[in-house]
């Protein structure tokens, strides 16, 4: 469902774009080539971004992708093929969606990260069948107007057809683990309740004894780094993981992962949320 609104949320980006170039005359120079470009990845970055948990970091990523493939659609016309629908759009296309994949699968995804291989193979399905979904539909969306001037919904439909392949092909699957978490009041319910829980704290042993999440163990990131057998429990069994604020309890999660460990929910606000709610510590 996320995907599937992103994919008109973009469209309707570009419809308006549209609307905005027909109606009042925009002349197509690189510097207003390069702005729509920006302008309409930033929507297809915050897709992104949300995809992934991360909307704000999507931004800059789509940007990127967008001034990128525009700068390369103009530097091909220039230096290879003039026609303004001629090889330069495929190249550019190409182009494009291999920076999507690559800053989504390395930096929004974080510490998550896809390999190269998948990264390669996403970016390669998205340029390839958003390609063929845009060569069916780019008479409608470029085309000369009909008489009665443009259907702006069926322009809004022609857009959604066109990016749908490329933006599935990026967020198909499982969300990533990052995005599971749990609130500390949520949790000391759960400890409450007497529930058998394995909570990992990962600070260092002075931090952790200045207070610590009631039945927390204790295992600094260091060693989780260097040697995940330290870490206690079955390697299905649920692990609520902490550390001050997120980055070291990021980084053992990583290694944990890697292996074997699939289930890890993160605490939501680490401990200096947990201080901050006034929960209950245990020292």
């Amino acid at each position: 469902m996320k995907t599937i609104l992103g994919v008109f949320f973009v469209a309707a980006v570009a419809t308006t774009g549209d609307l905005i170039w027909y109606t009042f005359g925009v002349e197509h120079t690189v510097v207003a080539g390069l702005v729509h470009g920006a302008l309409l990845l930033t929507a297809v970055g915050a897709v992104l971004g949300h995809a992934s948990g991360h909307v704000l970091r999507g931004l800059p990523v789509g940007a990127i992708a967008g001034v990128s493939g525009a700068a390369i659609y103009y530097l091909l016309v220039v230096v290879m093929d003039p026609r303004p629908y001629g090889s330069a759009i495929p190249a550019s296309w190409v182009t494009m969606w291999l920076i999507l994949a690559a800053l989504d699968g390395r930096w929004l995804r974080a510490p998550d990260r896809r390999n190269w291989a998948a990264i390669a193979g996403r970016g390669l399905a998205a340029a390839v069948f958003g390609g063929v979904a845009f060569y069916l539909v780019m008479n409608t969306l470029w085309g000369r107007p009909p008489a009665g001037g443009r259907n702006y919904a069926v322009q809004l439909l022609a857009w959604a057809f066109a990016w749908a392949p490329g933006l599935v092909a990026l967020t198909l699957g499982r969300a990533p683990a990052a995005t599971q978490s749990i609130s500390g009041r949520e949790l000391l319910e759960r400890i409450d309740r007497g529930e058998a829980l394995h909570i990992l704290d990962v600070r260092s042993n002075g931090e952790f004894g200045k207070g610590h999440v009631p039945g927390a163990v204790n295992i600094p990131f260091t060693k989780v780094l260097t040697s995940t057998d330290a870490v206690p429990w079955a390697s299905g069994d649920e692990l609520v993981l902490y550390c001050g604020h997120g980055p070291r309890a990021h980084l053992a999660a990583t290694a944990l992962r890697r292996a074997g460990r699939t289930r890890i929910v993160y605490l939501r606000g680490h401990w200096a949320g947990w201080q901050a709610a006034g929960l209950r510590v245990e020292r």
